[in-house]
């Protein structure tokens, strides 16, 4: 490409780049989750993530979002999701979250929510997973013939394919022949994409066209984008040329394709590290969290049994650091239960009673507290089908004792409605261990030790302490 268009397309996507840093810092400070501009400043800050890998370097749209999206308001956002809000905005604020709240377990909580639902469009669900079931269904999609669409429907096919190659940082495996399929359609979209007046599909098959085909002229399509740029930096969502100023509710989508669109046809190829963010063990992650709140609140009086479910919880020897009142021998039952299939803390258990009471030995946290071999089954129907309902049902009481019972056994299939029941308590009981009382945070981190030994274990073993 010719030297002076390279140099006016990054003038071009600077002007627009000052306009968005303009208007994203027009939200207040402290952007409330209902704000309306919540869903741009989402969609910025997914394309600004897409810019830094483009640069290899990170971006100054990068910097702009950050200073509004905050690990606050993150955080508020996937608590929705988790409890079931689907907004688009709100699914673009998780998908952008990787920004600022990377460690956040409340977040990795709604991304794992998220990848976990069917029902979202095919465009967010690739983002959220490599199953390459979803990459044969974009591949299907994309080979039938294409009826004549609309801008919004082009919208939604391009994002699909960049998605698919992951704005450049992959390269998927497509066969010859699909691949030529697909550039010919998208050759064919842009011949007569002009006619659907919309600025943000023209932007996206342009940047569709560079992934397809690295070394795709985009001189023919760039000149329309180039001229319609405002006096004020902006891009406007239809064909035309104007010199009003617009708002970022109107203009923030337009520009941001466009943006977009320059960069690719200036720098062409991925030069970032290729994002990897998700985290495979976020109920682990909770743990750490819970366990730093209920510690900030236990002191050397703490009853033993914060000391034990701190024990779960981190692995280190709570019963030591805190000195708890010895229990009596009616009290032992309960803290065997609440380190049962824990063998860190029901080694430490048994050292710090050091046989200064009689253990139980009639029931399998006994034996497990005692060494002694546990054997773990298969759950029976019955507790399957009661556990299942309760998910269904919502009903926490119910579906926590459910989880108490399943404890005794192994290898449990959990059903879409159990895991969505179980990030859903997971999150109550996180937030629950942000409190004063260390009485209420004992029993929330109580109940998310219980929710996070629901991994699926291995076929029938013999387990010991």
């Amino acid at each position: 490409m010719d030297g002076s268009l390279n140099q006016l397309m990054r003038l071009l996507a600077n002007r627009g780049t000052e306009w968005l840093r303009q208007k994203i810092l027009e939200l207040p400070a402290d952007c409330p989750i209902d704000h309306p501009g919540i869903g741009l400043l989402a969609r910025a800050g997914r394309i600004a993530a897409i810019l830094t890998g483009l640069r290899g370097r990170i971006s100054p749209l990068e910097v702009i979002v950050q200073r509004r999206l905050t690990p606050a308001l993150v955080r508020a956002g996937a608590a929705r999701v988790i409890a079931g809000d689907r907004a688009e905005a709100m699914v673009d604020l998780m998908l952008a979250g990787a920004l600022v709240a990377r460690s956040d377990p409340l977040w990795q909580l709604a991304i794992e929510e998220l990848s976990d639902d069917d029902t979202l469009p095919l465009a967010f669900r690739l983002a959220l997973s490599d199953d390459p079931d979803l990459m044969h269904q974009v591949e299907a999609s994309l080979t039938r013939p294409l009826l004549p669409c609309n801008g919004a429907h082009v919208i939604r096919i391009t994002e699909q394919v960049m998605q698919l190659f992951q704005h450049g940082a992959r390269r998927p495996r497509l066969g010859a022949r699909t691949g030529r399929v697909i550039y010919d359609q998208f050759m064919d979209m842009a011949k007569h994409s002009r006619r659907t007046n919309c600025v943000q599909s023209q932007a996206g098959l342009a940047v569709c066209l560079c992934l397809l085909d690295p070394d795709h002229d985009l001189s023919g399509m760039l000149p329309d984008m180039i001229q319609l740029q405002r006096p004020d930096g902006s891009f406007p969502p239809r064909l035309g040329f104007s010199d009003r100023d617009q708002g970022f509710a109107d203009a923030a989508l337009p520009t941001l394709a466009v943006v977009l669109a320059l960069h690719m046809a200036v720098y062409r190829r991925w030069r970032g590290a290729r994002p990897v963010w998700l985290s495979s063990r976020p109920l682990q992650q909770a743990l750490k969290e819970a366990a730093r709140a209920v510690s900030r609140l236990a002191g050397p009086a703490a009853p033993a049994d914060a000391a034990i479910l701190l024990t779960c919880a981190t692995g280190e020897n709570w019963l030591l650091r805190l000195s708890p009142p010895r229990p009596s021998s009616a009290e032992i039952p309960h803290l065997a239960a609440l380190c049962f299939r824990d063998a860190i803390a029901a080694r430490h258990l048994r050292q710090w009673l050091n046989g200064g009471a009689e253990m139980p030995a009639a029931t399998p946290h006994g034996r497990w507290l005692q060494g002694r071999l546990v054997m773990l089954t298969k759950p029976p129907d019955a507790l399957l089908a009661l556990w299942q309902r309760a998910a269904i049902a919502c009903d926490e009481d119910g579906f926590m004792t459910c989880v108490r019972l399943a404890s005794y056994h192994h290898d449990i299939p959990q059903t879409a409605s159990m895991r969505r029941m179980t990030r859903r308590l997971a999150a109550n009981a996180l937030v629950g261990c942000h409190t004063a009382s260390l009485t209420d945070a004992t029993a929330h981190l109580g109940r998310l030790v219980l929710l996070a030994r629901l991994s699926p274990q291995p076929a029938i073993t013999a387990m010991a302490a």
